[in-house]
């Protein structure tokens, strides 16, 4: 049985995150589209079936024709002569000529700066103007700066996976002439844009494992954690934005290539990864997840207030879903908040909160977005087994 998805809770930036204080997610961005490719079309022709001949005939632009004509080789001959020898076309032969396709039109070139060579630690133009170019192509080099930094360096070696090239990192030649050649006419989108474009995304996300909220063509912060979740799964970089790299990441989840679970069951179970920072429901004889959501475990950073001390972990083991509460619960400990906690080792539950950056933030509990804490109590009921993994 599919989550189904619900509605997302609104006006949550004013309310406390649990198990830590508030932090925001960090930013990122991404780049534009990339034009189509134009097909050209072909002139009509006709074949005489007695000899073989083909006539095309072709308008010009002047409002002439031109006609030309082409014999097909029998089968099996690899000229086009009839005593088998062959010949050079022009050279004095028997005048025959071998069959030969018209040259492919070639791709056109990108427009702007022309790219060149380029390593970690250099910087300058060269260097702005591959980050601009990875930015329209969606490999999220960062803002545009001319320095080439970890955030460009781990966006070449995106695209050079991506590609099929040895994944370095640096710009070498053949990654340029790569870069510059490359096509995308997928969907791009990114945070903050509008229209049917996100809609279509927020439906493919929901059919999915993933919950983007309100499908309401507004790309907004659910929709942004639940694109989180899937580049987080496929470990490509996490920007949120939506390009090559994460339909090739959709296409692998489908497959079942990435996405299985560690552990089998005859129930409903759960999965905190906590180096993925994902946690995943499986249903039993599925290798895609049910369910796949953005999370924030344990910092692991000790902490102490008035009364209390602790050290931020997340315990790693087999657990289950042992207690609950409704609604909002202030920790025992005085460290934050909870909304809907499923309890699965002592103090330690799944539960929504305000907060729930990129990382490891919480004092222990297991942090996810509101509006999957709303309806995931009814998905997940005591006894339901919890493998916390690394």
């Amino acid at each position: 049985m599919r989550l189904r998805i619900v509605a997302i809770f609104g006006a949550m930036a004013m309310l406390v995150g649990a198990c830590s204080g508030g932090d925001a997610p960090d930013e990122a961005v991404a780049g534009g589209a990339d034009e189509a490719r134009q097909a050209e079309g072909t002139p009509p022709a006709t074949i005489d079936s007695a000899t073989g001949t083909e006539t095309t005939t072709e308008t010009n632009t002047d409002g002439g024709t031109e006609t030309g004509t082409d014999t097909d080789d029998p089968p099996g001959a690899d000229g086009g002569n009839d005593g088998g020898t062959d010949q050079d076309n022009g050279d004095g032969g028997d005048g025959s000529q071998d069959d030969a396709e018209e040259p492919a039109e070639p791709d056109p070139a990108p427009t702007g700066p022309v790219l060149v060579p380029v390593t970690d630690g250099d910087s300058g133009d060269d260097v702005l103007a591959l980050q601009t170019r990875l930015d329209e192509l969606g490999f999220s080099p960062g803002t545009p700066d001319g320095d080439y930094g970890r955030r460009t360096l781990a966006a070449v070696e995106a695209f050079q996976s991506l590609a099929g090239l040895e994944t370095t990192g640096i710009a070498d030649a053949e990654t340029i002439r790569a870069i510059s050649q490359y096509r995308y006419d997928g969907m791009l989108v990114r945070r903050g844009d509008e229209g049917t474009e996100v809609e279509q995304l927020q439906l493919r996300l929901g059919e999915g494992p993933f919950d983007p909220g309100v499908v309401d063509g507004k790309y907004g912060t659910a929709t942004t954690q639940a694109v989180w979740a899937l580049e987080k799964l496929a470990g490509i970089p996490v920007d949120g934005d939506w390009g090559p790299l994460d339909e090739d990441a959709w296409e692998r989840l489908m497959s079942a290539e990435i996405g299985r679970p560690e552990k089998d069951h005859e129930m409903r179970w759960v999965e905190v990864d906590l180096s993925q920072q994902l946690m995943k429901v499986y249903d039993p004889a599925s290798s895609i997840p049910t369910l796949v959501s953005h999370a924030s475990s344990g910092s692991g950073i000790p902490w102490e207030n008035e009364d209390h001390r602790g050290s931020s972990i997340t315990p790693v083991g087999d657990f289950e879903i042992d207690r609950r509460i409704d609604g909002w619960r202030e920790s025992s400990l005085d460290i934050g908040r909870l909304y809907n906690p499923l309890y699965f080792v002592g103090g330690i539950a799944l539960h929504g909160a305000a907060s729930v950056p990129l990382y490891p933030a919480s004092h222990g509990c297991v942090r996810l977005p509101m509006h999957v804490a709303e309806y995931l109590p009814d998905e997940l009921p005591n006894g339901t087994p919890v493998h916390v993994v690394t």
